[in-house]
């Protein structure tokens, strides 16, 4: 209980449904050589200082992490529109990995919510 008045993520996810929510992308991508692979392009330097100075400055192999995702994330990552729901991603993933049903949505979520951790996602509709 009393870690709740501590976690400001939880405050912000506090009666939201997830299925709801619109994930953005925040970090560019490149297609790989195979078809529909995905590589995240991550700037290797984003404060206010190093990322406005050095990232700039930086040669083309330096200047990104390249983080490669593999099918399901890419999957994922293309159908991140702007405009389609985590549920509407979930009916995706269900219709292209059929094989792979058990507990999709709370995986999806967990995936999604890492990402937005991690700053590659942001959610457009959450206050």
């Amino acid at each position: 209980m009393i870690s709740w008045l501590f976690n400001r993520t939880a405050k912000r996810f506090s009666g939201i449904d997830f299925m709801d929510l619109v994930p953005v992308a925040k970090v560019k991508h490149e297609l790989g050589p195979d078809e529909g692979q995905v590589t995240l392009l991550i700037p290797r330097f984003t404060g206010p200082v190093w990322g406005k100075l050095i990232q700039p400055r930086l040669g083309e192999k330096k200047r990104f992490i390249r983080l490669p995702l593999e099918s399901r994330g890419s999957l994922l990552w293309l159908n991140m529109d702007g405009k389609a729901k985590v549920g509407d991603l979930v009916s995706v993933f269900g219709e292209n990995f059929e094989n792979d049903q058990q507990d999709t949505a709370e995986r999806l979520s967990g995936y999604l919510f890492n990402m937005w951790e991690n700053k590659f996602i942001e959610f457009s509709n959450l206050p």
